[in-house]
């Protein structure tokens, strides 16, 4: 279990709030140095502490929906076996960017351009677990977030849990509010679609560095760049790589709503902790996911006690809520925030 020194956590929750903080905007904020602070950083990403990365917005390369999967495996197969099937497997699907098998469970966070891109992935999971590998076959179920239709956190949203664990004595941070997103196509030219491709696959690149990849003058990419950015085609995040701290229980809920009570009602008066403590949320009118990291065992009693009674109490829920749970000890993460598969898919002949 790794332990942290308080500039450590301090750094930590900085750039998990906002990862385009400078060495300089840190260390006025929470009153450190700045050389203090840049070695740091240096520190963290070098351990893999942390890790950087350019989110996608999938919306915006034309995308119409996200989607999660769950599903339960057959206690009597191997943990190896089934975990190797499924590395195989999402090694042979790009539409998956952050995956987990453990503990007889398995749960995938995905994109797709449309329903027919989300049933021929189904179909291929099938075909692929026939045969000799059927037995290690999860019994996935998946719901499906249109864009158009949800609210959600596409963008990852660390910084409250790392707040909580760290028990710092400063502000805790503004959550990423869930947001609806329109579904546009992608007005890019090819260079500025290598170049998003490159900035997703090596998300601290330089100017310079990026320049030698793509062919192009380091102030074309700087455009280039700027353009992605400013447009919003990729968000900058910070993702602390929490099973490496300790942290014991990652929980995905898949809840369904009946409607009685209308969707901006129920989220102005569900309890902050469920989506303020979720790094992703997805979130419709009659259904939503979400995806917590939680340190101990205990605390996951506590808080999902405390976070699902008021979904009890107001009788919202129009079954009972189905809790993946994996005990990160026992987990082996399949894919980790790697946007890369999908990005290269969407623009393939960029």
């Amino acid at each position: 279990m790794w332990r942290f020194l308080p500039s450590e956590m301090t750094v930590i929750l900085a750039m998990t709030e906002d990862a385009d903080r400078t060495d300089a905007q840190i260390a006025e904020e929470y009153g450190m140095n700045k050389g203090t602070v840049a070695s740091v950083r240096r520190r963290l990403l070098d351990s893999g502490a942390v890790f950087i990365a350019n989110v996608p917005s999938f919306n915006k390369l034309g995308c119409e929906l996200m989607a999660v999967h769950t599903g339960a495996t057959d206690p009597a197969v191997p943990a190896d076996v089934k975990t190797n099937n499924y590395l195989e497997f999402c090694e042979g699907s790009p539409s998956i960017f952050n995956a987990m098998i453990g503990g007889g469970n398995v749960s995938f966070l995905s994109v797709f351009k449309d329903a027919t891109d989300l049933e021929t992935f189904l179909q291929d999971h099938g075909r692929f677990f026939s045969g000799q590998r059927r037995a290690s076959r999860a019994k996935l179920e998946t719901a499906m977030f249109p864009y158009r239709l949800t609210r959600g956190t596409y963008a990852t949203n660390f910084a409250p849990t790392v707040h909580d664990f760290f028990k710092l004595d400063v502000p805790p941070p503004k959550p990423r509010p869930a947001v609806s997103e329109g579904v546009t196509s992608p007005d890019l030219s090819r260079n500025e679609a290598r170049t998003l491709i490159e900035l997703v696959a090596a998300p601290t690149s330089s100017d310079r560095q990026l320049a030698s990849k793509v062919g192009l003058s380091r102030q074309a990419v700087t455009r280039i760049r700027r353009k992605l950015f400013e447009e919003r085609y990729l968000t900058r995040v910070c993702v602390p790589r929490l099973y490496k701290w300790g942290f014991e229980i990652y929980a995905v809920t898949h809840s369904r709503f009946n409607m009685d009570l209308r969707w901006d009602i129920r989220i102005k008066g569900q309890p902050k902790d469920v989506t303020a403590l979720s790094f992703m949320t997805l979130s419709k009118a009659d259904e939503a996911v979400t995806n917590h990291m939680i340190a101990t065992y205990p605390e996951y009693a506590e808080k999902m006690e405390a976070m699902l009674g008021w979904f009890h109490k107001m009788k919202v829920f129009d079954e009972n809520p189905k809790i993946n749970v994996f005990s990160l000890e026992r987990s082996t993460e399949l894919r980790s925030f790697d946007f890369l598969p999908a990005v290269k898919n969407l623009l393939s002949g960029a």
